[in-house]
């Protein structure tokens, strides 16, 4: 009972933490979304993606918004070194896959790398169109 109530209430402070920002109306370039939204959003499509258990959640939560906090650190306060910095991204997402490889059924793994698939070629094919806009000439220049 403890453990549902307490669940009930990290869900619910972390909802109010997501929903709490207002959506920016600035017209500026919207900055990534803050590591707890990110957490949530992953969780939710990873949930529905593994059919993940009330237990698996919880600890996935927790994983994912640790990686997120400590890649949003290094977002916000970068090294001089820029290799230093990607050693760290990919040590703290290594470690981070881990845990997640850890909780899941042998059943969820081969979806949970096929979601990762997908994932490197959704970042590659977005690399490749930011390169291909940076190489075209800008309209008026």
């Amino acid at each position: 009972m403890k453990r549902s109530l307490g669940f009930i209430m990290f869900v619910l402070g972390l909802n109010l933490i997501v929903h709490a920002q207002a959506p920016d109306t600035t017209g500026q370039p919207q900055k990534k979304p803050s590591p707890a939204k990110q957490a949530a959003h992953q969780l939710q499509i990873l949930q529905q993606q593994l059919n993940l258990s009330e237990d698996q959640v919880q600890q996935l939560q927790v994983i994912l918004i640790n990686r997120d906090v400590a890649l949003d650190s290094i977002r916000n306060n970068p090294s001089s070194d820029a290799r230093t910095d990607n050693r760290s991204r990919r040590d703290i997402n290594r470690d981070a896959d881990q845990k997640i490889n850890a909780l899941l059924t042998d059943q969820q793994k081969p979806l949970y790398q096929q979601w990762k698939q997908q994932q490197r070629e959704k970042a590659q094919e977005k690399a490749m169109e930011k390169r291909l806009q940076a190489t075209q000439p800008q309209p008026g220049s």
